[in-house]
């Protein structure tokens, strides 16, 4: 029957929601012809019309309550509470512009930065990979080639095995020349991926190795987006490529701080050399297999192999998940800020339910005047809800334009840190997510709001002599703990900030070892090689023609005027620790394992050493035919008896003729032990060339390419930039979680300074009559500034207690980005307190000092 009644009413519920005026009229209608009805029935009895009317008034029993009456037959009484709630509200907003507008913009800053977080942290770690099946795809470590082929012939743990390579190409279809991140894999990837084009189509078996799949972002810079893929060509390393097809800007792989632009196919190698390896490859498990079989697999298939090679100590190759390579290196980041903004948000929450808080207080004598007139406590938990999620859908709006702009900004501040940031940003599940959480926050106030208005006793408020009801305690207790909790999380963002700060400030003052003023960097590959540069004897030994090539582009660079020095290394310190190898010493015992010490590895022409202004501390710098090779002082330190001469002292890999100073691979590591080798008897196509000239940056690198494009007008620069630049991208994920961290904690900390004034603020004007009192009564005016002052400073000194035990459990996470800093640093976490205490205590003495002013015949006729 409940079921019937309620299925009859939806129909009228509906019409009565669309159609509230005309119902209205019909009412009126309805009723005013019932009333006239009545009269004349009263009149023709022989009353006279007054009398009837009022007669049938009276049997009516009130026009309004049968009005009331009829609304709830018809279910739109709730809707009309609702309205009416609503309209109520915007009177008040109007009437309270400055405390709306606190209101909103205070929960839209909490609500817009945690919104963007999560952004991240959905897209980041939760968001599966744009693969078909990502959770089955599995990446290998280096690994031998034979070892794989035949892996991938008697494995049954795979449905299919690739390999790839990083190969970046040198863009050379007229114009200037430009470098592009490439890959060259297997023909199968695309379809192991399971992804498909935007265009055209991707590798099949039978393409020649001269076809090219491209991606968007290249398809519209080169192509401008001609949608027919006819008639493509670009040149690349000088060999002509046809384009057939063209990959989404949602696709990326690998995943790498630089997006890939071109993908090439590519065969494994033809070798029987058990030696040699593959860098990377990628693969899909079955279903049902995981990867603790598939390595299980690979070790029994490694041990059948030792009856045909070597065999080998170690039959295991590195096997990830390839959600787990991607996402493993931002997680820990992702959720530390996920955290910060998380205490954002606390502290934005525990500023506006202060603010409601104080409002309720000042409305406790409306609340009263309602209660006794009859409204119920569900009518009055309506209309606060009603009020509270109102200002919360309208800071949700604000919000969303805050967290637009802040993914954008960290979507580039975070792309060469966390590998998915260029998939950042606002989709549906975010704005869900806001919305959740504005909607949360306004029926958790709303409903707090409205307990403590239903259990407030209405006759003790409206008996009160004064027209000002002063603070209850239980209202005053929980504004001193919201206020606390702010000083404690402010203190705890402070206190990160700081010590990220101070291992930034310690990282830019680290020794190098290296000037890096008025520096240029930039990096280039030999493939432009004219046919003439072959290799011919010179000295006594032979050059390679890379060599030959690398010393004609110094000689002329070297002749640009203002430039001091100029030189090539294969790997620039800073940028890159080295490739590593292992050194003996002539006359010298070898270690227990029969293994020499590891050592970094360098080749250098005779210029680097002048243009990064590193001290020969002995000997000489060998000539670019020479086979002598120059070390730093920790490789003397660590190596060499002490007190010999190091000159002459023959290594394996060849006689010491020179040592340098000590230059770090990386700035929060030591030196390390090093060798540099001349890079002109070596094979190395790739080189990064160091200028150091008295100009400024920009007209250098001018310079610079006209001066190379003389050598060779094919030849292709990149990765352009000064020394300072190189050194600043080595502590960039400091620089990111201090730009991140420092705006949530000075944003913390100005919320928390407002929360602390606006507590004390209210307090005093709860406790005006009081203060007259005692002023009247011959109490010290300097007596109340420290009253006042003292119930500040109780707050301030609870929230630094808390604060302070809270950072030293969360500080411990951000161990990783500090560089000679311990995450409980004394000093660090002194200033923090000594700041956000001192602030805190200034913002208190305006409410003190208006205490102090008061005057008692002014403030007891008010009262």
């Amino acid at each position: 029957m409940r079921l019937w009644r309620l299925l009859y009413t939806v129909p009228l519920r509906i019409r009565g929601l669309f159609r509230r005026a005309q119902l209205e009229r019909e009412l009126d209608d309805e009723l005013r012809d019932h009333i006239e009805r009545r009269i004349a029935a009263d009149v023709a009895r022989g009353l006279a019309p007054e009398e009837a009317r009022h007669a049938a008034l009276r049997a009516m029993g009130g026009v309004e309550q049968r009005k009331e009456e009829c609304r709830d037959a018809r279910g739109t009484q709730l809707t009309d509470h609702l309205v009416q709630d609503i309209r109520y509200t915007w009177r008040m907003s109007r009437r309270t512009p400055a405390f709306t507008a606190t209101v909103v913009l205070i929960m839209a800053l909490g609500i817009g930065a945690t919104a963007a977080i999560f952004s991240a942290a959905n897209t980041v770690l939760f968001r599966p990979l744009p693969f078909v099946s990502p959770d089955r795809l599995v990446e290998f470590g280096t690994v031998g080639i034979l070892e794989f082929q035949a892996y991938r012939e008697q494995s049954r743990s795979f449905e299919a095995l690739v390999a790839w390579r990083t190969a970046d190409k040198n863009l050379q279809d007229g114009g200037e020349p430009e470098r592009i991140s490439a890959i060259a894999a297997e023909r199968g990837l695309f379809d192991l991926l399971g992804v498909r084009p935007l265009a055209g189509r991707t590798f099949v078996a039978s393409d020649p190795a001269n076809v090219a799949v491209v991606s968007e972002g290249f398809w519209r810079r080169r192509f401008g987006g001609r949608p027919s893929l006819a008639d493509w060509k670009v040149v690349i390393d000088r060999e002509p490529f046809t384009v057939i097809g063209v990959m989404p800007d949602s696709f990326q792989f690998p995943y790498r701080a630089a997006k890939t632009d071109l993908w090439v196919p590519a065969d494994l190698p033809r070798t029987d050399n058990w030696a040699q390896r593959i860098d990377v490859a990628i693969g899909r498990l079955k279903p049902g297999s995981t990867i603790d079989a598939a390595a299980a697999e690979w070790r029994a298939i490694s041990q059948r192999l030792d009856s045909v090679r070597p065999p080998r100590r170690d039959r295991t190759v590195p096997m990830t998940p390839l959600t787990e390579t991607v996402v493993g290196r931002s997680r820990s980041a992702v959720l530390t800020l996920l955290g910060a903004v998380a205490m954002v948000l606390l502290i934005a929450c525990a500023n506006v339910a202060n603010l409601l808080l104080v409002r309720a207080e000042a409305r406790k004598r409306e609340v009263a005047v309602r209660l006794a007139l009859g409204a119920g406590g569900r009518r009055l938990c309506i209309q606060f809800l009603t009020e509270s999620i109102v200002l919360a859908l309208v800071a949700s709006v604000v919000a969303a334009a805050i967290a637009v702009a802040l993914t954008r900004v960290l979507s580039t501040l975070a792309s060469s840190q966390i590998l998915r940031a260029f998939e950042i940003g606002l989709d549906w599940t975010t704005f869900v997510f806001l919305l959740a959480v504005a909607v949360g926050t306004g029926v958790v106030f709303g409903l707090v709001l409205a307990l403590q208005a239903i259990r407030s006793d209405a006759s003790g408020v409206l008996n009160a002599a004064t027209g000002r009801a002063s603070q209850g305690r239980r209202a005053a207790v929980t504004n001193q703990a919201l206020v606390v909790v702010e000083v404690a999380l402010a203190l705890i963002l402070l206190t990160g900030a700081g010590l990220l700060l101070r291992a930034l400030f310690r990282l830019e003052a680290a020794p190098s070892g290296i000037v890096a003023t008025e520096v240029v960097t930039l990096r280039m590959e030999t493939l432009g090689l004219l046919p003439q540069q072959s290799p011919e004897p010179e000295g006594g030994s032979r050059l390679t023609p890379q060599g030959r090539y690398f010393r004609a582009i110094e000689e002329r660079v070297s002749q640009i005027p203002g430039v001091r020095a100029a030189g090539f290394v294969t790997r620039l310190h800073v940028q890159s620790p080295g490739n590593t190898g292992e050194v003996t010493v002539a006359g010298q015992a070898l270690a227990p394992d029969g293994r020499g010490a590891r050592v970094r590895l360098r080749e250098v022409s005779p210029g680097y050493f002048r243009a990064l202004g590193i001290p020969l501390r002995a000997g000489r710098v060998p000539a670019e035919a020479e086979r002598g090779i120059v070390v730093n002082e920790t490789l003397v330190r660590q190596l060499l008896p002490a007190g010999a001469d190091p000159v002459g002292r023959v290594l394996s890999r060849g006689t010491i003729v020179g040592v340098v100073g000590d230059v770090r691979q990386r700035l929060r590591l030591p030196p390390e032990p090093e060798i540099y080798a001349p890079l002109a008897g070596t094979g190395y196509t790739a080189a990064t060339l160091v200028v150091n000239a008295a100009m400024p940056p920009d007209r250098l690198i001018e310079l610079l390419r006209a001066a190379i494009r003389e050598v060779n007008p094919n030849q292709t620069l990149f990765d352009i930039r000064t020394m300072d630049q190189v050194i600043a991208a080595s502590h960039a994920d400091v620089d990111l979680f201090l730009w991140l961290i420092g705006g949530f904690a000075v944003l913390a900390f100005a919320l928390s300074i407002a929360g602390i004034y606006g507590v004390l603020s209210y307090a005093v004007a709860a406790r005006r009559k009081e203060f007259a009192i005692r002023l009247a009564l011959g109490a010290d005016a300097g007596r109340l500034l420290r009253l006042v002052l003292a119930q500040g400073a109780v707050l301030i000194g609870a929230g630094v207690v808390v604060g302070i035990g809270g950072a030293l459990a969360l500080t411990r996470f951000l161990q990783t980005l500090l560089y000679e800093v311990t995450p409980t640093d004394p000093l660090t976490f002194a200033v923090a307190t000594a700041t956000l205490a001192g602030v805190a205590i200034v913002a208190c003495l305006n409410p003190a000092l208006r205490a102090m002013r008061l005057d008692p015949m002014t403030a007891l006729r008010h009262d």
